[in-house]
């Protein structure tokens, strides 16, 4: 055999076992690469089944009426003597939309219905005065707590929490919604930890509502509470006492006579001189038979009825008593809705 061979065979050897080898590793990295990206797939798809958002909405508010709009804030206790839907605005308003943010942890869009409602990626959120604390929940019985400083309830779940804090103490049959409802639940993946954001919102919301100011009048029989006199104003926001005070005021100016016997009641209603001015937020559906300062009235032998907004089971003012009811109401109307 000649030198070449010879050689030829040393330089075959030499080579013969790196290559199987090479291709040995070459297959055990495409396995490898292929089980990474099995754990990959498998990861991704597992995290997408667990997500704990969803997109935010395209269109908010869901209704244009349901919009924020200016409004006064409260003091005192007169945060649980308001309007429902004047309520919610108050609380999608009573802190800055940083604040929220904080709370919930993430970009929070809000709106007012009967409630102030809120949606983040995670949460869905709502909070409303309601009549009293619940004695069950949807999320189970509530247990007593303290919040603030106030007598609270709250009940936890994996989908959310639901948290009350009384924060007067009121007569509820009188027309107050004295406790606040926070309720946070999830709405994507269960188990987040809702009870902890709740308590902080509800904090924040107190806070925000009831700086130092007056507290509600003392309510005597059939709901009457004592004369406080001031000047006649629009109405529309007002907590409840402040619009029967303020329905004095307009009575009494309208009929000239003076206030001195004026009988306001707590639940937004007056009586002067023979003649009752009695605002409901929510009402039977007026059924207009004319207009008075341009809105839709009902007027009958008894009382004149007049629809505040656009919607007829919505604001209305009632007159009823002696007298020509139907030009007074004329009289009295501009100065109460701010005209």
């Amino acid at each position: 055999m000649d030198s070449g061979s010879q050689e030829y065979r040393k330089i075959a050897r030499r080579t013969d076992r790196p290559m199987w080898i090479w291709a040995g590793c070459a297959l055990t990295s495409v396995l490898l690469l292929f089980g990474v990206g099995t754990v990959v797939m498998i990861s991704l798809v597992g995290d997408s089944e667990n997500t704990s958002e969803r997109p935010l909405p395209d269109v908010w508010p869901e209704k244009p009426e349901n919009a924020l709009r200016p409004v006064t804030m409260p003091t005192g206790e007169m945060m649980v003597a308001l309007p429902g839907s004047t309520a919610a605005q108050v609380l999608c308003q009573a802190i800055p939309e940083q604040r929220w943010e904080e709370i919930l942890g993430g970009r929070t869009l809000r709106e007012a219905t009967t409630a102030c409602h809120a949606v983040t990626a995670e949460l869905d959120v709502s909070a409303q005065m309601i009549l009293e604390l619940p004695k069950d929940t949807t999320r189970g019985m509530p247990t007593k707590t303290s919040v603030a400083g106030k007598l609270a309830s709250i009940a936890s779940d994996d989908e959310g929490t639901a948290l009350s804090v009384e924060l007067a103490e009121v007569d509820p049959h009188h027309g107050a919604d004295p406790v606040l409802r926070v309720s946070i639940r999830t709405r994507a993946a269960k188990g987040l930890k809702t009870e902890e954001k709740a308590r902080a919102l509800a904090e924040a919301l107190i806070a925000g509502t009831m700086p130092p100011g007056p507290a509600l009048p003392k309510i005597g029989e059939d709901g009457v509470i004592p004369l406080q006199k001031i000047e006649p104003g629009p109405i529309k926001d007002q907590p409840l006492p402040v619009i029967s005070w303020l329905l004095c005021a307009e009575l009494g100016r309208a009929l000239g006579v003076p206030t001195d016997k004026a009988v306001p009641q707590f639940f937004a209603a007056c009586e002067v001189n023979g003649v009752t001015a009695d605002y409901s937020e929510l009402s039977s559906a007026v059924r207009p038979t004319t207009t008075i300062a341009g809105l839709p009235a009902q007027v009958d032998q008894k009382s004149v009825v007049i629809q505040l907004t656009d919607d007829a089971d919505g604001e209305t003012l009632k007159f009823k008593g002696t007298g020509e009811l139907q030009a007074l109401a004329e009289k009295a109307i501009p100065t109460l809705v701010g005209r």
